[in-house]
């Protein structure tokens, strides 16, 4: 979406209407996504990583608006990766002048993830968009836990992430206080261990681990 002082072209007047269309699908669709648990942030995720965010950055590819966010990696949970990973999510990190008098105003939609420098995170990625190569996290913001000291939540305070979830496998005794928690915090040892348990002995692909909302 551009402000512009000087007057639009029926074409520019079009693109505009077009990101104005997207960017409000967009908000909708945040203010109205549903509480997510464990289960199905995983099933959705192509990446989960641990780490700190190093570098973040924003520009234009092919005309669209990112959000280059870079990680130095502590840990690849899920996914193969190197020591450091980059990824690019749609919309500015703020308005950006483009001369002639236009500001492109299309940031990072209402209630996408957003990245601060230095900050320690996990991330439960999607897979690159096809097209554009564009990534976010699994449940917008839900799919972005920061760790605080010893502690990890997500936006929401890791509401209802337990919700509905069924294992069917041991577990010890530090998992087994985890998943009975109905939010908050959790300690980022024993969160990290559970999810890497699930993934290495594919608990969602053998049916170990369900939904049962």
């Amino acid at each position: 979406m551009y402000c512009s002082t000087n007057k639009a072209s029926r074409g520019f007047t079009f693109l505009v209407f077009i990101a104005i269309a997207a960017l409000s699908l967009n908000v909708a669709h945040a203010k109205n996504m549903k509480k997510q648990n464990l289960t199905e942030l995983m099933t959705h995720t192509d990446s989960i990583l641990v780490g700190t965010v190093s570098k973040k950055t924003d520009g234009f590819q092919k005309g669209l608006p990112y959000t280059e966010v870079t990680l130095d990696v502590a840990q690849s949970v899920k996914g193969t990766h190197g020591s450091s990973y980059t990824f690019r999510q749609f919309g500015l990190i703020e308005p950006k002048s483009m001369g002639n008098g236009r500001v492109n105003l299309m940031v990072t939609p209402a209630g996408w993830p957003t990245y601060s420098k230095g900050e320690r995170v996990i991330l439960f990625l999607h897979k690159p968009a096809s097209e554009t190569g564009f990534q976010t996290t699994a449940g917008l913001t839900q799919g972005k836990f920061m760790i605080s000291g010893n502690d990890v939540a997500n936006d929401i305070n890791n509401e209802s992430l337990f919700a509905g979830v069924k294992i069917n496998s041991k577990l010890n005794p530090a998992q087994q206080d985890l998943i009975k928690q109905t939010g908050g915090a959790y300690k980022t040892d024993d969160f990290v261990s559970l999810v890497k348990t699930a993934v290495e002995e594919k608990w969602i692909e053998t049916g170990v681990m369900t939904n049962e909302k």
